[in-house]
């Protein structure tokens, strides 16, 4: 059978006429090149040139294969082509689930300005709990997840993009906006939006009234920090968000306040160990982490906290 490199040095000898100057386009030796013909001659059983005075004229056949090979050498270039894309990150399929705090504004703000140098990259993005990421990425229905709540599962690998705080959110002519700092128990004495005792937020908000002998108190029950986000800026009531939740945000109806004490997060991406992460999640994963730890960037982009 021949090889790629044999077609290469036929082409070279065709296009050029002597085996010196197809071994000079090749940067090999001339008694190289008239081996290898010499050897193709051998593999395909019948002459490729005539030798006519110190130049060799291609045969119909050898024409033949020479135009044939042209469409091996642009396949090759093409396959070329797409490594060096798949390696610089701009080509690929990127399957992404986020919980909602971060998938709402922040992850399709971060996918824009990823994928303005990257336009053929195709994209899947899903929303859900953290129980959602978790099955989607051991399943291998996605290859990267985005996460306030640390997902734990044997089978992923975890990493911590950002570090952050939960926030109090409230209409901006609330009572509590006249304070600097909120302390988590006065939400018993207003309107509070909060979480169900069996989720991650509302168990860790738990043990802060726990630890002051308290039984925490709210009208409104939700999942998500979205959701309560959504709440507070109808101008239903107070809660208690992570800061991811308002980057990119603009609500002006909304003050948000820090709080006493302080309840840190963090934002997770997340990883299969039983399936191969591509490269341009890979590239994604850091570009997130990058981007949430640059002030600047996130101010160049318009993905701010934008509340009174």
């Amino acid at each position: 059978m021949i090889r790629l490199r044999q077609l290469e040095v036929l082409c070279a000898v065709i296009d050029l006429g002597t085996t010196s100057e197809a071994a000079e386009s090749l940067s090999v030796s001339q008694p190289a090149v008239s081996n290898m013909i010499r050897h193709i001659e051998d593999l395909v059983g019948f002459p490729l040139f005539k030798r006519e005075k110190g130049r060799l004229t291609p045969t119909p056949e050898a024409l033949h294969i020479a135009q044939e090979a042209q469409h091996l050498f642009s396949q090759q270039k093409r396959v070329d082509r797409i490594i060096n894309q798949l390696r610089g990150g701009t080509v690929g399929q990127l399957n992404v689930i986020a919980t909602p705090s971060i998938g709402y504004v922040l992850l399709p703000r971060l996918i824009t300005e990823f994928t303005r140098t990257r336009p053929r990259v195709q994209l899947s993005i899903e929303l859900g709990s953290v129980d959602d990421i978790i099955q989607q990425l051991i399943s291998g229905r996605a290859e990267l997840g985005f996460s306030i709540t640390l997902p734990r599962h044997t089978a992923l690998s975890v990493r911590q993009m950002a570090s952050g705080n939960m926030m109090c959110a409230m209409p901006e002519d609330h009572e509590l906006a006249l304070s600097r700092r909120i302390n988590v128990l006065d939400l018993n004495h207003v309107r509070h939006i909060s979480y169900g005792t069996g989720t991650p937020l509302g168990q860790m908000i738990d043990e802060v009234y726990r630890k002051n002998g308290i039984e925490r108190r709210y009208f409104c029950e939700v999942r998500h920090t979205s959701t309560a986000l959504e709440m507070v800026s109808a101008g239903a009531g107070v809660a208690l968000v992570d800061n991811f939740a308002l980057l990119g945000v603009a609500r002006r109806s909304i003050a948000v306040r820090e709080i006493e004490p302080a309840m840190p997060v963090a934002l997770h991406g997340v990883t299969s160990n039983l399936f191969p992460t591509s490269h341009v999640a890979m590239q994604f994963q850091e570009f997130v982490r990058s981007a949430l730890n640059d002030a600047a960037a996130l101010a160049e982009w318009g993905i701010t906290a934008d509340y009174y």
